[in-house]
């Protein structure tokens, strides 16, 4: 039984031991939406944005939900490409297992009521086309 308790030991102060050699230390969490927005749309996309992302990430923020978000515009490589960046920052993956009703809350809180909300909704896809997303987490190097 000694033996055993012994091995335990050894086994978890050497996971600790591997675990402080990692190169890096764990950051916040990022969603990166890359989005295409129509020429010479620009401005009418970043005018829903106010209206509704911005508002939106301050609630989140103002929660402790998010820790910042930005818009990043980009010149293309080709005509297809996307051109401008989304990014949210979240303080951990934690944040992502909140019931979606207390997402929903903070959106409805903001639009005011569904008919508003479809309505951005319904603008922004006639101006924009979403590329895609990705979250990941940030890998900030131990010196």
């Amino acid at each position: 039984m000694k033996k055993l308790i012994l091995s335990i030991i050894i086994l978890l102060f050497s996971f600790n031991s591997l675990a402080e050699e990692k190169p890096y230390t764990l950051g916040t969490v990022w969603d990166v939406s890359y989005i295409r927005v129509n020429d010479g749309k620009l401005d009418d996309y970043l005018k829903n944005l106010n209206a509704g992302y911005y508002p939106i990430n301050e609630e989140f923020k103002r929660k402790g939900w998010v820790v910042s978000y930005k818009a990043i515009s980009f010149t293309r490589n080709n005509p297809e490409d996307w051109n401008l960046m989304l990014l949210t920052e979240f303080p951990n993956w934690a944040t992502f297992d909140r019931k979606e009703a207390e997402w929903d809350a903070v959106v409805d809180k903001v639009f005011k009521n569904k008919k508003n909300q479809k309505k951005s909704t319904k603008d922004r896809e006639n101006i924009r086309t979403t590329w895609g997303s990705r979250v990941g987490r940030e890998l900030i190097p131990n010196r």
